[in-house]
Formats: structure tokens, sequence, C-alpha cells
């Protein structure tokens, strides 16, 4: 059996859990080093063009063309790609504009795509709230089932879903946020046979940021999994800053070790982030921000 075709059975493998049952659901569609160095606790922190996936209202704390990057290395398997970029547009008329696109796959064998379009806009009569939508397409295909000539695939399958998201901003040292993500909950399906597909489940996150003297931000999440309150953990991070130029981060993603860390200068920021995971292996993050 050649490589190619173990990595498509694998692909398979990780997308099935029976012959007839789709397991593909796009959790790995929140990408950026910095949030996830952060332990994922970024809802009430989202400053910059990672707030298009992880709280659109983030959107207005950020006026300037942003242009960000991500590349990922998981659980060192290296045909596994993933990949996100994402732009954030300045101010038109009091509205925020954000676009993106995630990437997880291997090459000509299996994909989960993710387009994003958020925007936010400044709430009018309560100073410092924010609210904010993504409107997303998810895209799973597999082009090793045609390469292989399974007769049961049908050719990839879209789906569409909808995120809303607030962000309140004190004007002093801590901020709130919330967001639904995939309020609509799409469900998707590789194969004709599927008789029961699984959903691209909606999630439900609240947290809050509070900065320490200018220098020390600390962030946590309280967030669902798999649709539910009674299936929640919780997320948290702190963020260090020295002389506004480099940043160390370090945060617990429901009890899993993460640590980053992040260099800046006027026009660009580079940050780089590791999760640590006890069964899979690491995932290693890299992301570069280039700003007019």
């Amino acid at each position: 059996m050649t490589r190619r075709a173990i990595l498509f059975l694998l692909a398979i493998c990780a997308a099935l859990t029976a012959a007839t049952t789709v397991m593909a659901d796009f959790r790995h569609t929140r990408m950026g080093a910095r949030p996830r160095a952060l332990g994922s606790a970024y809802v009430s922190l989202s400053d910059d063009p990672n707030a298009t996936l992880w709280n659109p209202a983030g959107l207005t704390r950020d006026n300037r063309l942003s242009l960000l990057a991500t590349r990922a290395w998981m659980y060192s398997v290296p045909e596994l790609a993933h990949d996100y970029l994402t732009v954030d547009i300045p101010s038109w008329h009091g509205l925020h504009f954000g676009a993106s696109f995630v990437r997880l796959g291997i090459d000509d064998i299996y994909y989960e795509d993710v387009y994003h379009l958020a925007v936010a806009v400044e709430a009018p009569f309560i100073e410092g709230l924010s609210v904010g939508v993504t409107g997303k397409i998810f895209r799973l295909t597999a082009p090793g089932a045609e390469q292989y000539n399974d007769p049961s695939y049908n050719g990839g399958d879209t789906g569409f879903a909808a995120d809303i998201g607030f962000l309140y901003d004190s004007g002093e040292a801590w901020t709130l946020g919330g967001v639904v993500y995939n309020l609509n909950e799409p469900y998707l399906q590789l194969l004709t046979t599927t008789t029961d597909p699984d959903p691209v489940y909606s999630q439900f996150a609240l947290g809050g940021s509070y900065l320490f003297r200018d220098t020390l931000r600390l962030s946590c999440d309280l967030r669902s999994r798999e649709g539910g309150w009674d299936n929640s953990a919780v997320h948290g991070g702190a963020e260090i800053w020295f002389f506004d130029a480099m940043a160390l981060r370090a945060g617990l993603n429901a009890g899993l070790v993460t640590m980053g860390v992040g260099l800046q200068d006027v026009r660009w920021q580079t940050d780089i982030s590791l999760e640590t995971h006890k069964e899979l292996g690491n995932v290693y993050l890299l992301s570069f921000t280039v700003r007019n």
C-alpha cells in the first residue's frame, strides 16, 4: 500500500466512527498563536484580526488595516496542514469588517475549510459596548475518495452558520465579552450512506479580563462544549508586556498547559505558541501580522 493510500485511510478513519457516520466537527477553526497561547481565553480580549474568529465585536477595537497569517504544526504529523489567513479592515461609516479563511487537512486527501465574514459596530447608547456578527461557510471535501473511487462519496458538503458576540470595554482596567458560535448548528456529511450526520456544534462562551499596572493582563473564559452548559470548561491566560515590544504568555486550555511569546513593532507582530496534549502530542503555532 502506498504512503498516499495510507494517509487517505488515516484521514477517513479520523472523520468516521463507523462506515455511515461523519465526524468532521470543525473544532479547530479558532486559530491564532496569541489567543491559543492564552489558553483560548480570548472572548473579552479580542482586539486584533483574530477577533473575526474569536469574537467579532472585538473588531471595533482595532482600526488599522491588518493582515495576519498563521501556520499550525499538529501532533508531529507533518502531512497534516493547518493554515489561517485573516484581514481586518478599518472603519467604514462606523462599521468594522474582518474576513478570514481556515484550512485543516492533508493535501489532495481530506479538507475542512471555513470562510468567515464579520462585521461589528459600537453600540450607540452604551459607551464601550460593541456587538458583532460573523457569517461562516463550512466546506468538507475528501479528494482522496475520488482518487480511490469510493462509490459512497458525495463530492463534499457545504454548511452555513453564524456567530454573534458582544464586548464591553470599561475604559479602565477590565473588559467583558460573550459569544454564541454556530447559532444554527449545521450538519455535514461526506458519504451518501450516512444516516446520522454530525452537527457543527453550537458553543457559548463568556469571559472577562483585567489589566494590572498597564503590563499584566489576566483573562478567563467559561466555554461550553458540544452545545450545552452542562458540558463546559474553564480557560485562563496571562500576558505580560515588556516595553510594549515583547510579550510572554501562558494559560490553561481546559486543563492543558499553553505558553507563548510575542514580538512587535509599529507595523508588524510575530507570535509563537505551544499547546500540550497528553495523548496526541503538542501543537505549535506561528502567526505573523502586518499593519498599515
